[in-house]
């Protein structure tokens, strides 16, 4: 089979926004590769369809500005094998230590593993979401020290369900893993399956999250600030009250007052902020002062 390798530049803080955009065309292996500004690559199978998957993605790129993104995306479009592009995102995804406990790996080196690390299994296709970007970074090394036995977690837009699968792997007892998206959820499902621990996570809707109300030892959301935002009550009914704690992430730098002040609002108090480059992630709890 052909396939149309997509490149899109665009600006650092626009990345995420971007890999979403690649995702939701139909994407198969989106791949983010970091310079002065981000070169995100997706790949679309060349059949009928093509032509009006890239015009609907060239307006989606189109419309980040918008959206309060600052400069243009840039996108090209070559065509290559089937090989081809499984090599390329193979360069990018390789097997990853993230603190002192856990392996992000993709299936093709498994065989090759040996190691006392919980391991995290995903493949090519299920790329959004692999661990690479800082933002998911941010939340891992996050769930490396917090994570112990028997905790509840929700991953508030779970993605590839990866923050789920890894609190599960780094001993949580269940974890709740959400999304607005339908193709995002089966992969989530998908992931889980790979990884041996169906009957330890449930991936459902953000509505069958909301109506469920889990009372959870942690939460995790990684997506940008102005979402986080907007779902900050919901964020904080989550938490529990006693001890209770949140890993809110995928916050651009010029946003970071947006999410915090929004958290405050919703009862949380802000304990730490951690950095990588850009980006930021909020680590907060109940303010007990109120």
């Amino acid at each position: 089979m052909r396939w149309a390798e997509i490149c899109v530049t665009a600006p650092k803080d626009a990345s995420e926004a971007v890999a979403q955009a690649l995702f939701d065309a139909g994407c198969t292996g989106v791949s983010s590769v970091g310079t002065s500004q981000d070169r995100s690559l997706g790949w679309l199978a060349v059949n009928d369809t093509l032509e009006a998957r890239l015009l609907a993605l060239r307006e989606r790129l189109d419309g980040l500005q918008e959206h309060g993104f600052p400069g243009a995306a840039h996108i090209s479009v070559r065509h290559v094998d089937d090989v081809r592009w499984l090599d390329e995102w193979r360069k990018y995804h390789r097997a990853m230590t993230v603190g002192k406990r856990l392996l992000i790996c993709p299936s093709w080196e498994v065989p090759m593993l040996t190691t006392d690390r919980a391991v995290v299994l995903l493949d090519p296709g299920m790329a959004f979401g692999t661990g690479s970007h800082p933002t998911t970074k941010l939340c891992l090394e996050a769930l490396n020290e917090t994570v112990t036995p028997g905790m509840v977690v929700a991953d508030v837009g779970t993605g590839s369900g990866i923050l789920a699968i890894a609190a599960v792997k780094l001993g949580a007892a269940h974890a709740y893993a959400s999304e607005i998206d339908l193709l995002p959820r089966r992969i989530a499902a998908e992931n889980v399956e790979r990884n041996g621990i169906a009957a330890s996570v449930t991936v459902m809707t953000p509505d069958e999250l909301a109506d469920l109300q889990p009372v959870c030892d942690l939460v995790v959301c990684n997506i940008i600030a102005e979402t986080i935002a907007e779902l900050a009550d919901l964020l904080a009914s989550l938490v529990r009250p006693n001890g209770g704690v949140l890993i809110a992430s995928g916050i651009v730098e010029e946003r970071l007052s947006l999410a915090t002040e929004a958290l405050a609002r919703s009862g949380m108090l802000v304990r730490e902020v951690r950095s990588d480059d850009v980006w930021r992630a909020v680590i907060a709890a109940h303010d007990s002062r109120t």
